[in-house]
């Protein structure tokens, strides 16, 4: 069986990013028969330095105002439902999530820290919860079955770890979600299953010399997002 090496950038705030993992997942389990996926999550942070704030708010300053976050919206609620999410984007909040990554790259066992990924997207979108508050990160963490809760989210070396991520990504392309595979075939965006499951084959039967896009769909990069 061939081993398909996929690299996930995403932040917990990208509306698109959920959407996008449900979409991966489905695409990994229609070819677990033909292929085997090691997939390794990285880091990126669209509100560097922002103090959380109400998530509409963040998005009219993103967008340019309060029509075009609310067709945001609406095209983010209707993929979402697709894959089975709930978006209550009353709730929600945006902000700097350098603690939430900091969590999740201080958990060693991988079925664990993607138990913890879940929880995150589902605390920020569906639940309203506050993730730029330690107590409540690591209420999560000890809830997905976190064994040590000695972390430090401020460590030196893991924030420079994050960095290295955002820098990886800004080499290939600009925002979230992005997947890249075995170092040479891109996804931008949110894309359908179908697009998915073709680039992972493609790269599974080939191995291209070159890096090459396989597609975009929507996303989320630092000073917008795509809708």
């Amino acid at each position: 069986m061939k081993t398909v090496n996929v690299e996930v950038w995403s932040d917990f705030v990208c509306p698109w990013c959920w959407i996008a993992k449900k979409r991966f997942e489905k695409a990994v389990t229609l070819l677990a028969d033909q292929v085997q996926v090691v997939v390794t999550n990285r880091a990126y942070r669209l509100g560097r330095g922002v103090l959380p704030m109400d998530y509409k708010s963040a998005l009219h300053q993103k967008l340019g105002g309060a029509a075009a976050a609310d067709r945001m919206m609406a095209a983010v609620r209707a993929n979402g439902l697709g894959e089975g999410l709930v978006y209550n984007f009353d709730t929600m909040r945006f902000g700097d999530t350098t603690a939430a990554h900091a969590l999740i790259k201080r958990i060693d066992e991988p079925l664990v820290a993607q138990r913890m990924m879940e929880r995150l997207y589902k605390a920020v979108t569906t639940d309203g919860l506050d993730i730029f508050d330690r107590d409540v990160l690591l209420s999560m963490a000890k809830e997905v079955g976190v064994v040590d809760m000695t972390f430090d989210l401020a460590s030196a070396r893991i924030a420079a770890e994050i960095q290295r991520d955002e820098s990886g990504a800004s080499r290939i392309a600009n925002g979230v979600p992005l997947f890249l595979f075995n170092s040479s075939v891109f996804v931008s965006g949110a894309q359908e299953v179908g697009v998915l499951e073709r680039a992972i084959l493609d790269v599974a039967r080939e191995a291209p010399e070159a890096m090459a896009a396989a597609g975009d769909g929507e996303s989320c990069c630092i000073d917008s997002c795509s809708h």
